[in-house]
């Protein structure tokens, strides 16, 4: 597999945000960070293509839960429940 060099340009805050994932997700460099986040998406966006719109958060010690709710892909539900 070839590996391809890509060069991102952050405003301060992007970047801020970038780094503050880095380190809350323990991630070696931003570049793991970046790629972790990328293959989410593309599971997330999976599972929108096989209809499923939601994220439901549990907390096992309380039974808590929270329904996720991520922008991108309740746009992409909508418009594949117009098609």
């Amino acid at each position: 597999m070839a590996t391809q060099r890509v060069v991102f340009t952050f405003d301060d805050r992007s970047y801020e945000s970038l780094k503050n994932i880095q380190e809350r997700g323990d991630f070696s460099s931003m570049g793991t960070a970046v790629r972790e986040s990328i293959q989410l998406s593309e599971i997330l966006q999976d599972q929108v293509s096989q209809g499923f719109s939601e994220v439901v958060l549990r907390n096992p010690q309380t039974s808590q839960e929270k329904v996720l709710i991520i922008p991108s892909l309740h746009r992409s539900a909508r418009s594949s429940n117009n098609k």
